[in-house]
């Protein structure tokens, strides 16, 4: 093997690393706060002369939306927990 196929392979390698290493350090904890967002929504209510109250307001469709924000987390811990127990037998090590 030559240098440039060594630092190409090395190269790709670190791509891949990175690409899910962003995708699931990053993606993942953003899904789960949109999730969040979804679920919640706080407005506040002006009071007049006494103080500003906080009232938490969802709709249906917030809610389908957190829901699947949720749905997509589950699956990634469910597919993580997966391919410890049975990676070796799924990508043949």
């Amino acid at each position: 093997m030559s240098i440039s196929e060594i630092l190409s392979e090395s190269a790709e390698a670190l791509w891949h690393v990175l690409a899910v290493g962003l995708a699931l350090g990053v993606g993942l904890p953003a899904l789960f706060a949109s999730g969040i967002r979804f679920q919640h929504r706080h407005r506040v209510v002006d009071a007049g002369s006494g103080p500003a109250a906080t009232s938490i307001t969802s709709s249906p469709v917030r809610l389908v939306g957190a829901g699947v924000c949720f749905a997509l987390c589950v699956l990634a811990v469910v597919a993580g927990i997966i391919v410890i127990i049975f990676g070796e037998k799924l990508f043949g090590g």
